[in-house]
């Protein structure tokens, strides 16, 4: 990775040399959230050590201007801003196009609230939306407010033009709303082809980008989405602060936000810093990106992510798709050597590793199926994810609404997902298949 080495890049992270029963950890569960460097630690601390105030866009003096400066960029100094970083990061067009919010949950419901819709638009999804980006869409349907569809994949589980076409034709889509990377099986949906073919049929398509950012080159503009969310918390950034990105003409000019045009997004939630000004009927509302940004922000959280983003440029994008695409075929493989014709081992998605990105999520059926991910985590540190994985309405779908519950003995399934990031190894997967084996073989599966 660059002229530093993998063990070089592991000393950033304090979390990685602690030790339990004399081993190390291993953390495998990355697509929930990513360790964290101390180049982006030193930058939160600095926050609370040196200039702990408010931001300049409130108040005047010197320590909030220090705030301001790291987050919007100071006139005539040198040195780049954190907004400005994640615009260039993504290549918007500008700074004022970059949103910061809590996370990405909160910056699909700031699309899904603010979105003018008209009773009858159709929000078309896939079949393996996150809660993130399904239950807002849910919500409004139940409201009466809009529609909901899903657009299925084809038999080798991955994303169907031809299908997502017919349902543009056939139905009155506003707006395409999927995950551009699935955070159960690790596939990139084709976003350049469906963007262009949702455009063609006037719809507006956001993409939830929090599996995608992370892992590989994006560039808004030349994707011509027209929103894209993401979190800093899988990107090695701080917690608590996630980004909305908007082209300019979709975030709003007027000052009052019942005269904005048609497609704009309006601001849900109001109060300090959203507004220009305010008599006792009526207000005003700030450019964006202010008036999206209601209240004091987390700006540590904001000026670290900055950090978190030149970290990730200095290792390289391109480096980092690679080494964890190395480590997922890898593990695919020797998982598939080893289990791969058992009948209850079956990795779920894409068989091919390369269409899986970072994620490798496997189901094992036998009964006591449950609590392996506890077994790895008390035998040998290593830290995946089990469960629904936040996608409950997949799983409900392809095994039942009780599969977490059976009945039968039998019948015990659980998922079980292994993510990677830059600073993962091959000796820790070999690690994991070791103790996997162990567990296995315990339980008296092999």
């Amino acid at each position: 990775m660059g002229s530093r080495t993998i063990e070089e890049i592991r000393e950033d992270f304090p979390a990685l040399k602690r030790r339990r029963n004399g081993k190390p950890p291993i953390y495998l569960d990355n697509a929930c959230t990513t360790m964290v460097p101390r180049q982006v630690i030193a930058s939160i601390e600095e926050y609370y050590t040196d200039y702990p105030a408010c931001s300049g866009t409130r108040s005047r003096h010197w320590f909030a201007r220090e705030v301001f400066g790291r987050i919007e960029g100071t006139p005539g100094k040198e040195g780049e801003s954190s907004r400005r970083i994640i615009a260039g990061f993504i290549n918007a067009n500008s700074e004022k196009e970059i949103i910061f919010t809590l996370n990405t949950t909160h910056a699909i419901n700031m699309v899904a609230l603010g979105f003018p819709f008209r009773s009858g638009d159709v929000v078309l999804l896939t079949d393996k939306e996150h809660n993130s980006n399904l239950l807002p869409w849910l919500k409004l349907q139940k409201e009466g407010r809009i529609k909901v569809d899903f657009t299925l994949p084809n038999d080798r589980d991955e994303f169907d033009l031809d299908a997502f076409e017919r349902k543009m034709k056939n139905n009155r889509v506003r707006l395409v709303s999927m995950g551009y990377t699935s955070n159960i099986t690790g596939y990139t949906i084709p976003a350049r082809e469906i963007i262009k073919i949702a455009h063609q049929y006037g719809a507006l398509v956001l993409l939830d980008g929090a599996q995608t950012v992370p892992h590989q080159t994006i560039d808004v503009q030349s994707l011509d989405v027209d929103f894209l969310a993401f979190s800093l918390h899988k990107m090695c950034g701080p917690r608590g602060v996630g980004v909305l990105y908007g082209k300019k003409e979709l975030l709003g000019q007027k000052p009052h936000e019942e005269d904005e045009a048609d497609n704009v997004i309006v601001p849900v939630i109001l109060g300090g810093a959203t507004v220009a000004n305010s008599t006792y009927h009526s207000y005003t509302l700030t450019l964006p990106p202010y008036r999206f940004e209601a209240g004091i922000q987390n700006y540590p959280a904001q000026i670290a992510s900055g950090a978190a983003v030149q970290y990730l440029q200095q290792i390289g994008m391109d480096r980092i798709r690679d080494h964890v695409d190395g480590l997922n075929h890898f593990l695919s493989g020797e998982l598939m050597k080893r289990y791969g014709d058992t009948g209850w081992f079956r990795i779920i998605g894409p068989q091919d590793a390369s269409k899986r990105g970072g994620i490798l999520t496997f189901e094992v059926k036998r009964p006591n199926a449950l609590g392996i991910a506890v077994d790895l985590s008390e035998k040998s540190n290593i830290m995946i994810r089990d469960g629904a994985l936040c996608v409950h309405s997949y799983f409900n779908e392809k095994f039942g609404l009780q599969w977490t519950r059976p009945i039968s003995h039998s019948e015990h399934r659980m998922v079980y997902r292994v993510s990677f990031y830059f600073y993962n190894t091959i000796d820790e997967c070999r690690i994991f298949l070791e103790t996997l084996d162990e567990i296995f073989k315990e339980r008296g599966y092999i």
